[in-house]
């Protein structure tokens, strides 16, 4: 996969059925999207693209959302789906106000030659959000090519959507959430050195400084962690550790089975894929320490089959 940073720089000579969206999360209604979108293609003999844009719309509209995946990951996912162009549109005022018939013609006809357009059942575009899929179909006729809408994904009664995904990741109803993912939500982040009150329990953790993305429901967690290459099982604690006086940063602490590595400085991937039970305060660190050994029982268990 070719990822192109900005539309401008998209000078290949070829037809195109692509798909545009913001896809923060690539989740299973996404996913449906973006293979639909690569199969017409080889079946057609197109390239497929698929068009997101940076910042995502939302923060433009002043919304402090948090994102469930970065662009690196997105990428990787992407080119793992047979995607052939990723192109990163910059959103501004001027896609923002951008006449959605212009929208259409301009770029996506003019520029990227598309033959077929697919997008979600709630798709909306340019100025003051006129442009639908019902608009697309009308100026299929008059542009030559062919629009589709792919319908929502309905999973225990919700809407599978990236906003309903970071609603149940808040609530730390996890499971509901990998569900609509379809894989382990995971953040990725840095290890960087802590206050060795883990090793002082005799329990010492990665301290993850996690990179921009949705920090999960605080609590205690069964998680894979991903360095080297290498997957390791772990308890992840999320939260500002409240038994610890003084204590209120956010912190993202992972106790590694098994290992006994130097992973300081190393880029990790972490995939939460149970929640156990949420933050608590301890009276004493004997306390705390025994409640870590029941999260460590209650993990292995979870994550022995994996």
């Amino acid at each position: 996969m070719k990822f192109i940073d900005g539309v401008e720089n998209f000078d290949i000579n070829c037809e195109t059925s692509l798909t545009i969206g913001n896809f923060d999360g690539i989740h299973i209604g996404h996913a449906k999207i973006i293979d639909t979108t690569v199969a017409i293609a080889r079946d057609e003999g197109l390239s497929s693209v698929v068009i997101t844009f940076d910042p995502h719309p939302s923060r433009v509209f002043g919304h402090d959302i948090q994102l469930l995946m970065s662009l690196n990951k997105k990428n990787e996912i992407l080119s793992n789906m047979g995607v052939d162009y990723h192109i990163l549109i910059k959103f501004n005022k001027e896609i923002m106000n951008m006449d959605p018939e212009v929208f259409v013609r301009e770029l996506l006809i003019k520029k990227l030659n598309a033959k077929f357009i697919v997008v979600g059942y709630d798709y909306r575009f340019g100025a003051r959000r006129k442009g639908d899929f019902e608009l697309l179909k009308t100026l299929s006729r008059r542009y030559n090519y062919t629009a589709l809408k792919i319908d929502k994904i309905v999973i225990d009664d919700m809407t599978v959507s990236s906003s309903n995904i970071r609603k149940l990741l808040l609530n730390g109803n996890l499971l509901h959430a990998n569900r609509m993912l379809g894989r382990y939500y995971l953040v990725e982040g840095e290890v960087e050195r802590g206050d060795g009150l883990g090793r002082l329990l005799k329990f010492p953790t990665a301290n993850i400084k996690v990179f921009d993305y949705l920090i999960p429901k605080y609590g205690v967690y069964a998680t894979l962690l991903k360095v080297d290459d290498m997957i390791y099982k772990s308890v992840t604690n999320v939260g500002i550790r409240p038994t610890i006086p003084g204590s209120n940063e956010l912190r993202v602490e992972s106790y590694i089975f098994d290992f006994d590595g130097n992973i300081y400085g190393k880029k990790v991937e972490l995939f939460f894929v149970d929640y156990l039970r949420e933050e608590m305060k301890f009276n004493d660190f004997e306390l705390l320490k025994k409640q870590i050994e029941k999260d460590c029982i209650v993990a292995r268990e979870v994550l022995k089959n994996i």
